[in-house]
């Protein structure tokens, strides 16, 4: 991997630019943390030319930075990335769906936290938005033609649950890109959902599989 282009990956892992001292700093310890390779904070800024670079980097300090993005890959899904079935995403998880509901699972250990499966414009449900800008907002309801029970009443109750349990939803959505599932972040409930309708808005575009509690911070 060509070394901008390598540095552009790292920055969309961070879901920011390399910026500032304390980024280089987080960076560096990072990079230790998980390849036990050091990479001083002062070649980091170099890299990204926060400081003046006197040289090429060294094929070494290139070689450390691609471990780390290797490694770093494993853990995060970021916006954007599809899979082909159910079974490869929930398996991140520790989830196996035989005996559950594919379309919504529950987070083990994180109540409340959602893994959602909708269809892109399902006749039923149909999850409308954007997917030019994959989803920034998922509008939901429930208008089944042959049901036997009552969509308002649903509607509402899946409305005071999701109030209720504070609702997250990790979203892979089929039919963005085909028949494939396409993760397109981490959602909470907004402001102007109701009883009628659910709007879902994205709070983060990425999960880092070794740190799942991050997502209680989203509530």
């Amino acid at each position: 991997m060509e070394q901008e282009r390598l540095l552009r990956y790292i920055e969309r892992i961070w879901g920011s630019p390399m910026s500032t001292p304390k980024d280089f700093q987080a960076l560096s310890d990072d990079i230790f943390q998980l390849v036990h390779q050091t990479l001083s904070p002062s070649t980091l800024k170099r890299l990204w030319g926060y400081f003046p670079a006197v040289r090429q980097p060294r094929k070494i300090t290139l070689d450390i930075l691609q471990s780390y993005v290797s490694a770093k890959s494993q853990r995060v899904i970021l916006k954007g990335q599809t899979f082909v079935s159910l079974n490869d995403y929930f398996a991140f998880f520790g989830i196996f769906t035989e005996n559950h509901m594919p379309w919504s699972q529950p987070l083990p250990d994180h109540l409340g936290i959602i893994i959602w499966s909708p269809e892109y414009n399902h006749p039923e449900w149909h999850n409308e938005g954007d997917p030019s800008l994959l989803m920034p907002t998922i509008t939901e309801w429930w208008t089944p033609h042959d049901a036997t029970i009552n969509p308002a009443e649903r509607n509402a109750d899946n409305y005071l649950r999701a109030i209720s349990f504070r609702e997250l939803r990790i979203t892979f959505m089929k039919g963005i890109h085909k028949d494939k599932y396409t993760f397109l972040g981490v959602y909470g409930l907004a402001p102007e959902s109701s009883t009628q309708r659910l709007v879902w808005k994205r709070l983060t575009d990425k999960i880092d599989l070794h740190d799942l509690g991050q997502l209680e911070g989203l509530r």
